[in-house]
Order: C-alpha cells, then sequence, then structure tokens
C-alpha cells in the first residue's frame, strides 16, 4: 500500500515537473525574441529620420508624440522605447481598472523597470504574457522598416546599373509542327 503510494506521488511529481519545464522555456523565449527585436529596431532605426520615428511609434501606440519623446529623453533606444510602450498599451488592455491611461501603465513600467528587473518579470509580475508584446514590437518594427523604406530618395540613373531591357516577349509560332510520317513495319521473313 505504501508503495502504491509512494509511486504515486512520484509520478505526480515527475508530471508535474515535465509540464512546467516548457512554461518556463517559453517564457525565456519570449524574452530572448522581445530582446532580439529591440535591437533589430535600434539596428534599422539608425538611417531614418527621428521624427518619422517619432510619429510612426505615436500613431501606432496612440499616444501623443510628446510621450514618445519623453521615453527618448530617458535615455532609451528606440527598440527599449517600443518595447515599453507596447508592455504599456498591454498592461492598460488587461488591467484597465488599476491602469486607466497610457501614464500610469508607463509609470508602473518604468518603476519596475528601474528596479533592474527584465521584460520577462515585469510581464509575470503584472500578470500577462510576453506574447502579445511581442507581437505588437514585431509589428511596430516593421511599420518603422517601411517607413525608412518609404524616405529613402528613388534611385538615379547613374547608379552604375544597367537599366532594365524590356522583355520582347515570346516569339510567335507558326502554328503546329507537323509530325513526320510514321514508316511502315517491315515483313517478317520466315
Amino acid at each position: 500500500m505504501s508503495g502504491l503510494i509512494t509511486a504515486t506521488l512520484l509520478g505526480g511529481l515527475i508530471l508535474i515537473t515535465a509540464v512546467g519545464v516548457p512554461a518556463w522555456a517559453r517564457t525565456d523565449a519570449d524574452e530572448a525574441q522581445l530582446e532580439t527585436v529591440g535591437k533589430d529596431i535600434d539596428q534599422s532605426a539608425a538611417s531614418s529620420a527621428q521624427t518619422n520615428k517619432i510619429q510612426t511609434l505615436s500613431k501606432q501606440f496612440n499616444v501623443d508624440p510628446g510621450v514618445v519623446e519623453n521615453l527618448r529623453a530617458k535615455k532609451q533606444g528606440w527598440g527599449e522605447t517600443t518595447i515599453e510602450l507596447a508592455m504599456a498599451q498591454h498592461l492598460m488592455q488587461t488591467d484597465a481598472t488599476t491602469y486607466p491611461t497610457m501614464a500610469d501603465a508607463l509609470n508602473k513600467i518604468a518603476t519596475l523597470r528601474g528596479d533592474k528587473m527584465g521584460w520577462g518579470k515585469i510581464a509575470k509580475n503584472l500578470g500577462f504574457r510576453l506574447g502579445p508584446v511581442v507581437s505588437d514590437a514585431m509589428h511596430t518594427r516593421n511599420e518603422l522598416r517601411k517607413e525608412a523604406r518609404m524616405d529613402k530618395p528613388p534611385r538615379s540613373g547613374t547608379s552604375g546599373k544597367a537599366e532594365k531591357v524590356e522583355w520582347a516577349g515570346r516569339p510567335e509560332r507558326g502554328g503546329r509542327l507537323e509530325r513526320p510520317a510514321r514508316p511502315e513495319k517491315a515483313e517478317r521473313v520466315r
């Protein structure tokens, strides 16, 4: 009887441990992906104008451009600013009674970030997952890239590349080719 209880408890402990590990790994993977997206935004945003980035972020997260400028004044990169805005927006959506405005959500995240907490711990502390935040950050990264491409001047003809030659199309066919006549079968000699 006691062997059965021990085996059941041991089996349950193994099952709980096996199921719990992927949840921890998922959080770490989301945080790593979020950091990667932030670095991508920092690298890709270095080329385009600052006012365009501010406008894109303010439009993306429905905030005043002054909010984005204030976050940038805190010596944050574009990636960290984007992640903080995405996290604040998600916090407002998940806990609207405690954080009814973007300013309240940003203050809470800034406080936790000031306590040297990573994005994953902040999300866990506030009771939500990083997946939606990663999606918002990736969407914003793509929007910033699209804006940067639109801001680039068109290429001039003197760039050293040959111009494309217009394709003439398929040559016309003169109709169907005729098959050669089939030779007759040779007679067998017996």
